[in-house]
């Protein structure tokens, strides 16, 4: 739900907002680079609610935007469905010892869109622009403590101040995209990359104009397609009420559309189009608290509120059944994310025994307790919260529901998580990234509004980073049960709730990889 550290997206409200926002100067880029041959070519139009709102993806923390850079651009890294990781631009790559620094190889013949050679000198180029801070790149932080870089023939070295273990699981997100040095000419950007697709045009507020790179050789585990696209051209065409995109896929105006949550649940029973969900977004939702305030002090209340959370009817009612119920403080698919273990240290769906814990705490029928809902105001939640209201009122939990705007919420629970005394608060937020180590940018103090925990936890969290392989695997698994035998969190779902695509059944092999990017490569599309 958040950007800017650590692959964490823009809250769904913030996301739009920021995209609507029309920067200053001018109001469309065009490359001329193979303007021509695309534009006499059949296109797949894509209907999507806003804008990008930058196509630097060093300049930007828009997924919107990311989404589209991650087309033009490709990575050093990438990840397969179950979190591991594999060569992209770099053939190869070593760790040192001590984790404090990164050799990778690039791989030989690789080209940029306007024909420049893109080697280890190239990539070094885009990685020290990434990190400079003249640069203001907002997912600086998530490239780690980078303090120099230097290239030996075709490899690049990345040297740290300190091992940074989620180092090569970053390089694989759309936050981490290589740039062409030929993309900077002072000032201007353009955006040229080795991606699958090559900038076209650009009108903003409007279209998006890609054309298939016909030199592009993929190295994605998630695409089968090893060339350049099937398709010729896509168009993103920002069409902003959601009855106009609907109306517009029905009629076959456009092939592709972000549909709402509710227009998914007719769509998904029409035997004419398909509905997309993104199972890799490495989106997580989980139920916090205010933990230092009484009662939420006690691990046993906090364990039997999350023991009245029917996660189920979440599942299927407020989303429409296009999610999964979840088991671990992080998403499935991510790197050491064991479901079946993290269910052995947290709690299940269990009223009659979260009647009996909160009974030992003194609450019951006569001594109700007391506490605020706080939630913010999303598609999908509002309806779980509701659900969540009764589900707490069943095991004698009244819950008063307080609902803020995203970014309004959290500054409110900034506030919220430094109290010690007052009415205790639970609450639900969500995360995504492409690592675990998002952990620490939630619970490592002071934490993501202010919801830290202690030394303890600090400890074990800056033990994942210095670790690798197995060693960190168990370290995380060390992190998952403190956080789920304490209840400091109680995981509800995952994934993807805010990201929906919908397409005709004439679009076949279109893919949402992670942190919810778009993959076209497969794509056809039947006359």
């Amino acid at each position: 739900m958040y950007s800017g550290c650590h692959g964490f997206l823009l809250p769904t409200t913030v996301r739009r907002a920021l995209a609507r926002v029309v920067l200053a100067g001018v109001s469309s880029i065009v490359l001329g680079h193979g303007a021509a041959r695309a534009a006499d070519a059949p296109a797949l139009v894509v209907a999507r609610s806003v804008d990008a709102d930058n196509l630097d993806p060093q300049k930007t923390a828009n997924t919107q935007s990311l989404q589209i850079t991650n087309l033009v651009f490709d990575t050093l890294l990438t990840m397969a469905r179950d979190g591991s990781i594999h060569p992209g631009l770099a053939e190869s790559w070593t760790a040192a010892p001590d984790g404090k620094s990164y050799s990778f190889i690039l791989r030989d013949g690789l080209t940029c869109h306007d024909g420049t050679v893109f080697d280890a000198a190239a990539a070094k180029f885009s990685v020290d622009r990434a990190v400079n801070p003249e640069t203001n790149n907002p997912n600086s932080a998530a490239w780690g403590p980078i303090t120099a870089t230097s290239v030996d023939h075709n490899t690049l070295t990345v040297n740290l101040s300190a091992p940074y273990a989620p180092f090569p699981a970053f390089l694989t997100s759309i936050q981490a995209a290589v740039i062409c040095p030929s993309s900077v000419v002072g000032t201007a950007f353009k955006p040229i990359g080795t991606g699958p697709f090559k900038l076209v045009s650009w009108t903003r507020n409007d279209r998006i104009t890609l054309e298939a790179n016909p030199a592009y050789r993929n190295f994605n585990p998630l695409i089968t397609n090893p060339g350049a696209p099937h398709i010729a051209k896509i168009e993103f065409a920002v069409i902003p009420e959601a009855v106009a995109r609907m109306a517009a896929l029905r009629s076959g105006e456009v092939q592709m559309a972000e549909p709402s949550l509710e227009e998914t649940a007719d769509l998904s029973k029409d035997k004419n189009f398909r509905v997309y969900a993104s199972d890799l977004s490495g989106q997580q939702m989980v139920m916090a608290f205010t933990w230092k305030i009484k009662p939420l002090d006690n691990p046993d209340v906090r364990r039997a509120i999350g023991m009245a959370l029917n996660r189920d009817a979440y599942r299927d009612i407020a989303f429409q059944g296009l999610v999964s119920t979840a088991d671990c403080p992080v998403a499935p698919h991510l790197p050491a994310t064991d479901e079946a273990l993290c269910r052995s240290y947290g709690v299940s769906y269990d009223p009659v025994a979260a009647k009996a814990l909160l009974a030992k705490a003194g609450y019951g029928p006569d001594k109700p307790l007391k506490v605020i809902l706080s939630v913010h105001k999303l598609p999908g939640w509002d309806e779980m919260h509701q659900i969540m209201q009764q589900d707490l009122a069943t095991i004698g939990v009244q819950a008063d529901i307080e609902t803020r705007e995203v970014a309004a919420f959290f500054d409110h629970m900034k506030g919220e998580n430094e109290r010690t005394t007052g009415t205790p608060v639970v609450w639900t937020m969500g995360m995504s990234g492409v690592d675990p180590d998002y952990l620490s940018f939630l619970w490592k103090r002071p934490g993501f509004v202010n919801m830290g925990i202690g030394p303890e936890l600090d400890g074990m969290l800056e033990d994942q980073r210095r670790l690798s392989g197995a060693a960190r695997t168990e370290k995380i698994h060390e992190i998952d049960k403190y956080l789920l035998q304490n209840a400091y969190a109680v995981p509800l779902l995952s994934p993807g709730w805010g990201w929906l695509m919908a397409s005709t059944t004439k679009v076949e092999g279109f893919k949402m990889g992670f942190m919810v990017s778009l993959l076209f490569n497969d794509v056809t599309v039947a006359p």
